[in-house]
């Protein structure tokens, strides 16, 4: 079964929707692979508009990343959660996430980087990374600060709790919060006006937008240096026991 379902209409809509519910569309690397094949296939097919969804009535959208794919022996593998964030944030043309269900960990990342978000009442969001001791990169740093603002970034990512989808719209990683009956309507409304815009002047804003939020500030000594302690945070000895023991408690809760 794919772990993807793909529609693109005449009018430029393109629907990409998370088809992996029984591991609560956990990102593993076949689903990566899948979204990334379709984000650079909707770009041949004249795209306008995407809309990134689940299906109606899972319990959860996004649960980051599959962390089953982790291997304790080496965390350096290439994270493609990250990867699909990112691909999300720079093709040409608006991508709307479409949510209902709890979105965790990497799958806030992609609201981060989703251009706009519409949701509804019951949406809970939480990110865990420092919780792991997996540290999160300067330039997404910057856009947490850019989108949700400082002591919000910090609730969020300090405490790896919580966040209604009220709190989160107030705090602007959410764009508007509708009933589910209401979700596809709001969704297709955006995407129908966004089509009237020019193609080429909505790519050259999103492009120029995402590259002004992501700017760190910082210099090339200091984004060095701070990779250098994310790399001692990622190999230490606490960060492995947090991914081990999350690790065997998933095994436990499959036996």
């Amino acid at each position: 079964m794919p772990l993807i379902k793909y529609t693109a209409d005449e009018d430029g809509i393109t629907t990409i929707t998370l088809n992996r519910d029984a591991k609560r569309n956990a990102i593993n690397n076949r689903l990566a692979e899948q979204i990334l094949q379709r984000l650079d296939a909707a770009e041949d097919d004249g795209t306008r508009v995407l809309i990134l969804r689940a299906n109606p009535g899972a319990p959860t959208w996004c649960a980051g990343h599959d962390l089953s794919d982790l291997d304790v022996r080496d965390l350096h593998v290439e994270n493609l959660t990250l990867e699909v964030a990112r691909k999300i944030q720079s093709v040409p043309f608006p991508v709307i996430a479409l949510v209902e269900g709890s979105v965790y960990g990497g799958g806030v990342i992609l609201l981060l980087y989703a251009d706009l978000v519409v949701a509804t009442p019951s949406v809970a969001l939480a990110i865990t990374s420092n919780k792991l001791g997996v540290p999160l990169s300067p330039d997404l740093h910057a856009f947490w600060l850019r989108v949700i603002g400082l002591h919000k970034a910090k609730e969020l990512l300090f405490t790896a709790g919580a966040i209604s989808a009220a709190d989160a719209c107030q705090a602007g990683l959410i764009n508007r919060v509708v009933g589910p009956s209401e979700l596809e309507s709001c969704a297709m409304e955006w995407a129908q006006r966004i089509k009237m815009g020019s193609p080429a002047a909505i790519a050259s804003t999103k492009r120029q937008l995402n590259a002004i939020a992501g700017q760190t500030g910082l210099s090339a000594t200091q984004v060095e240096e701070m990779g250098r302690q994310d790399d001692e945070i990622l190999q230490s000895q606490d960060t492995r026991a947090r991914i081990a023991s999350l690790l065997a408690a998933l095994r436990r809760s499959k036996q």
